[in-house]
């Protein structure tokens, strides 16, 4: 939607909007007891005056309330974000076909910064643009519309104390308190205290009182993040015996639905419209278009993969160095400078981000040299914060130990990779080998990575790697995930050699044999047992073998039989080596392969030898389930 010069509704043109939209969400009755309860909110937002939502370079808004999203549609509807739709063919939004999805999905329509439906993750993800707009110096703000019965969601309180810690001014939140979570019943006199007590500006208002919601939309001079209580009624519009009650998630019978003229009612409301924005009409009448998508910093000429590898450091062949601590601390460093936001929940000092941090400060708005952002011990909240603060423009890099992105797993998918944000996700300690055991193991959690489609995975054992496949990835501009090992591994090729073709294959030829009679694949630390393992087969028993290591399973995945059979040759005994679950590597070899891997569950124990050992990925024997095979 283009800015264009607009007069402000007077209140009853407020009211005549309201009574409009309300009408087009009880006609399309998808969850009306929520997006009737709604319907002030979003009128005030988008045509009140008190805000610049419905401009190209406006405030945002992160409906988060996403099941109840018929009252924000039929305001971009109105404003023309739906070329050539009439409001009766939007009442069948989310339909097989239709545009116009049942849950709001960022690149849809102008003016949908974010996919949402999973109720708990707009908070974060607002948070993440509101610090975004902070750190460039823009006076916008970011508005976030919950739900009472989403604020039971442990998210929300992870994101409001966030919020609070960084002085978050420009983040204004607005809960529909209708009283009502599904079906249960909410306290809605306990909210404003519940927010106070996270250090927000709170103020109660009646949501159904449009002048008392244009009022109280304006700017204030508060340096806290501020929230609006709205008392609504669920179900406002229906028939009395139902408006207010508590099983109203659902369509609403016929029976319970009012006897109105809907045309003639979306017909006044669009008048208003017209004649205070005088593009609206033209904009909605005019031919259908698909969206253009919205510019994102992968644009960015710092994000060209040649501009990121003249910025970094090469480490010299043969070095011994833990990947994990030496990564997050270098790039923070040689990387200053760009707009890049450097997160770890909890991990700070296993990320190797802390000095950084000590010298800059962790994030403030007022300080913009701060780029590393010491998030609280919670992953959620930081997840989606990370895509908010893509979708605002910056370039996210978050560390945690692998095991900790099981408890964000739904966050990396629903506000990462459904809307394609760039956000490098970057997993310390994969597989086994830490002392604590099961609480920190990452056991599964590769795989259930892999199954997100859209997630590109690499894996680096050295630091050179790590370095090549974290540049691949930043100017890629698409979701990834960079798995570091345990252990100090040696460094075995240069960083220009690192950086170049093998990586679009996603795995490169590490030790060669023209005809090989085994071909180890293996990733990360597991590398160096499968090149041990290959000196062993060689001197011991004179066979002929090719080692591959995958820097990237989702990208070999990809390749085509011959592509994989220029690497894995056919009539070759093929052996996967992970530190991960079997499956993971084994997926990729050609039938009669052998898939070895972590497949148990919390195997504790120190030192990692041992645990290696026990899950039968030694090289000793390795070799001899090999050579078994070979007999």
């Amino acid at each position: 939607m283009t800015r264009t010069p607009h007069s402000t509704p007077g209140p009853a043109e407020l009211e005549t909007l309201a009574e409009g939209i309300r009408a087009w969400v009880l006609a399309a009755n998808k969850h009306p007891g929520g997006s009737s309860s709604a319907v002030e909110a979003v009128t005030a937002l988008y045509f009140s005056g008190a805000t610049s939502l419905g401009t190209d370079d406006g405030d945002r808004l992160v409906y988060s309330k996403g099941h109840a999203a018929a009252p924000w549609y039929a305001a971009l509807w109105a404003l023309g974000a739906m070329p050539g739709m009439s409001w009766q063919e939007l009442t069948g939004f989310g339909q097989v076909g239709h545009p116009v999805p049942r849950m709001p999905r960022r690149g849809s329509l102008p003016g949908v910064e974010m996919s949402t439906g999973a109720l708990g993750q707009g908070l974060s993800f607002g948070a993440g643009l509101a610090l975004a707009d902070r750190r460039a110096g823009r006076s916008r703000r970011t508005f976030v519309v919950l739900g009472d019965g989403e604020c039971t969601e442990g998210q929300v309180w992870e994101a409001a104390m966030t919020a609070a810690r960084l002085g978050l001014r420009n983040l204004v939140a607005l809960v529909d308190a209708n009283g009502s979570g599904s079906v249960i019943r909410l306290p809605v006199d306990e909210w404003a205290a519940r927010w106070a007590g996270f250090g927000w500006c709170v103020r109660e208002v009646d949501g159904h009182d449009l002048a008392a919601l244009t009022r109280e939309l304006r700017p204030t001079e508060d340096p806290r993040p501020t929230v609006l209580v709205l008392r609504t009624v669920k179900g406002r519009g229906l028939a009395a015996d139902v408006e207010g009650g508590n099983t109203l998630s659902a369509e609403a019978s016929p029976e319970h639905l009012p006897a109105l003229d809907t045309g003639a009612l979306v017909e006044r409301a669009l008048a208003v419209v017209d004649a205070r924005r005088p593009t609206a009409r033209r904009l909605r009448e005019g031919p259908r278009a698909v969206p253009e998508p919205e510019p994102e910093a992968a644009g960015a000429a710092w994000r060209t993969r040649s501009a990121l590898l003249q910025r970094l450091s090469d480490h010299p062949v043969g070095e011994v160095v833990v990947a994990k601590k030496a990564l997050g601390a270098e790039l923070a460093e040689e990387l200053a400078g760009l707009p890049m936001l450097w997160m770890a929940p909890d991990a700070i000092r296993n990320s190797g981000l802390l000095p950084r941090m000590e010298r800059t400060g962790s994030w403030h708005w007022t300080d913009p040299d701060s780029d590393v952002l010491q998030c609280a011990i919670a992953e959620q909240d930081a997840a989606s914060l990370a895509g908010g603060a893509a979708a605002g423009g910056l370039a996210p890099v978050l560390f945690s130990m692998e095991g900790f992105y099981w408890r964000m797993l739904d966050q990396i998918r629903e506000s990462l990779v459904f809307p394609g944000l760039p956000v490098l996700l970057v997993g310390t300690s994969g597989g086994l080998g830490d002392p604590l055991g099961p609480m920190v193991q990452s056991d599964g959690c590769l795989a259930a990575l892999l199954a997100l489609p859209g997630l590109e995975v690499f894996e680096a054992a050295d630091i050179n790697t790590a370095k090549a496949l974290a540049v691949e990835a930043l100017a890629d501009g698409r979701p990834a995930y960079l798995r570091l090992p345990h252990e100090a591994v040696p460094v075995r090729h240069g960083l220009g050699s690192c950086a170049g073709a093998p990586l679009h294959d996603g795995v490169r030829e590490i030790h060669g044999h023209p005809r090989p009679e085994v071909v180890l694949v293996a990733a990360g630390a597991m590398r160096e047992t499968a090149l041990d393992v290959a000196e062993r087969l060689a001197r011991d028993a004179d066979r002929a073998v090719r080692v591959l290591e995958v820097v990237s399973p989702t990208r070999f995945g990809r390749l085509p039989r011959a592509g994989r059979e220029r690497y894995i040759a056919p009539g070759a005994l093929a052996v996967s080596l992970h530190n991960a679950p079997s499956g993971v590597l084994g997926s990729l070899l050609p039938e009669g392969g052998i898939a070895l891997g972590a497949d148990g569950y919390g195997i504790a124990g120190w030192p990692s030898r041992s645990l290696f050992e026990a899950a039968g990925l030694s090289a000793d024997a390795v070799t001899e389930r090999v050579l078994k095979e070979l007999r």
